[in-house]
């Protein structure tokens, strides 16, 4: 079986390099985008997501990236780890809370209840999908009913959930992605 790749312009990697430059900050090109140059159906499709997720939305985008830091740590992803890390310093993002994150402490990072609440869902959701691989259908509902309570516990509206869902999806795909590449 060959796969037919779809016509794209040249200078189609190009425009959204610059756009990413534009959003991110002067010089920011993070690997993950610029692995998926020769591939820019991918590119197009990854980024749209980023910067529908990411960079737009209800949930404030600091929030948004510590999730992803959660995900990137959890997911051994050095390199979305170290682009988000310096994201969020960039948006004042204290280092001790940050590490403390990285640490998986998050009753140490000095965040509010709410971003605590989101940053221990956001565990458990990646740690109870994987395990869903395995466990018995018993065990499965179980670990579903603790991520759903998890979810509810975050206290966000039924809107904000399904973004916070997402951009944990979104930052597995970007995990996964990178580090196989």
């Amino acid at each position: 079986m060959q796969l037919r790749a779809i016509p794209f312009s040249n200078s189609l990697p190009r425009h959204i390099f610059e756009q990413i430059e534009q959003e991110l900050g002067v010089d920011t090109l993070p690997k993950v985008f610029k692995r998926l140059e020769s591939q820019p159906a991918l590119l197009t499709h990854l980024w749209g997501q980023f910067h529908a997720l990411v960079l737009q939305g209800d949930l404030p985008r600091v929030l948004k990236e510590m999730v992803g830091l959660v995900v990137a740590t959890a997911a051994h992803c050095d390199h979305l780890c170290a682009m988000l890390l310096h994201s969020l310093t960039e948006q004042q993002a204290e280092q001790q809370t940050l590490a403390a994150i990285v640490r998986g402490d998050y009753e140490l990072a000095e965040v509010s209840h709410a971003t605590l609440a989101v940053l221990r869902f956001t565990e458990m959701a990646v740690i109870h999908r994987r395990a869903g691989a395995t466990p018995a259908n018993q065990q499965w509902e179980s670990l579903q009913h603790q991520t759903r309570q998890a979810l509810h516990d975050t206290g966000l509206e039924e809107g904000e959930q399904l973004e916070l869902v997402a951009t944990i999806a979104l930052f597995e795909q970007l995990c996964l992605v990178t580090n196989l590449l």
